[in-house]
């Protein structure tokens, strides 16, 4: 039982991105189809031989429990968390967790002679595939932001003049950015006047990347408006898309290409394990069909 509540946190935070007791109806019931399939194909692999010659360390052990309850924010996992999983009995959750490592090392084990792409195949790709390989447009940026409250109209009126405000005094005097993003910026980056740093295209508002990367370096933005609140942008710096030097992308290449290979050959052997099961299940009626009609 241990094993199946331990499958269902994973995938209900793996496929919807929560924890299995706040899903819908319908989500409930698919989770439930995905843990069953997971079950399943876990206790084909730890039947098959080369699992017979995996061993998993304590020292394994305590590092995937360490990072399972990073990933909850602590040191420690939630006691509410395992409670409400039937996890909390000391001990259980060790044994999941074993399990799921075991699995996993005999994943490993059967994909282990799946061979790397070469250096020359992997030179072939980058000069076949240059688009996949630009180093995206960044720009360097600070902001002011005024938050607003969607249920008070006076005060989103006060931050509307307000901000109109701050843009005329930095047209006239544009090096007050930093101090006044310091005085009157409600964004934690008003600790570094401002500053955001260099970002890519999508790592903010879609509001605000629209307007920030058509802008020129040292131009500042009309007032923009996010679910945050309004903001006055100004572009500090430009980085277009480039492409990655061939030296930094073949490692890069090889490694990918060589994880998407054993994740294939994965796939490709967890099928033969359910053919051959179906197969000897087959047999097994079949069998069981003929003693039948002999009696």
């Amino acid at each position: 039982m241990s094993l199946e509540q331990f499958a269902r946190l994973q995938l209900a935070r793996a496929h919807f991105g929560c924890l299995p007791w706040q899903l819908t109806a319908e989500q409930g019931q698919e989770l439930a189809q995905q843990v069953q399939r997971k079950l399943q194909l876990e206790r084909l692999v730890l039947a098959h031989p080369l699992a017979e010659s995996v061993q998993v360390s304590e020292q394994e052990v305590e590092g995937a429990e360490r990072a399972l309850a990073a990933s909850f924010g602590g040191t420690e996992m939630p006691g509410e968390v395992l409670a409400r999983l039937g996890l909390a009995t000391p001990g259980l959750l060790r044994h999941a967790l074993r399990h799921e490592l075991q699995v996993s090392a005999v994943l490993l084990r059967a994909v282990e002679k799946v061979p790397r792409m070469s250096e020359p195949e992997a030179r072939r790709y980058y000069l076949d595939q240059p688009r996949r390989f630009l180093r995206p447009a960044q720009r360097e940026v600070r902001h002011l932001l005024l938050t607003v409250d969607e249920q008070d109209t006076q005060q989103q009126d006060q931050a509307w003049q307000q901000i109109r405000q701050l843009r005329s005094q930095l047209l006239a005097e544009p090096h007050l950015f930093g101090d006044l993003a310091l005085r009157y910026s409600e964004c934690p980056t008003a600790m570094e006047r401002g500053r955001i740093g260099w970002v890519r295209a999508g790592q903010l508002f879609p509001e605000l990347d629209s307007v920030l990367f058509t802008l020129q370096v040292g131009e500042l933005s009309e007032p923009v408006s996010s679910p945050m609140g309004w903001h006055l942008l100004q572009c500090l710096g430009v980085r277009d898309a480039e492409p990655i030097p061939l030296d930094e992308a073949l490692p890069q290449i090889i490694e990918q290409q060589w994880s998407f290979a054993r994740e294939q050959a994965q796939r490709r052997w967890l099928r033969m394990l359910q053919r051959q099961e179906a197969a000897q299940q087959e047999q097994a009626g079949s069998s069981l069909a003929n003693l039948e009609s002999e009696m």
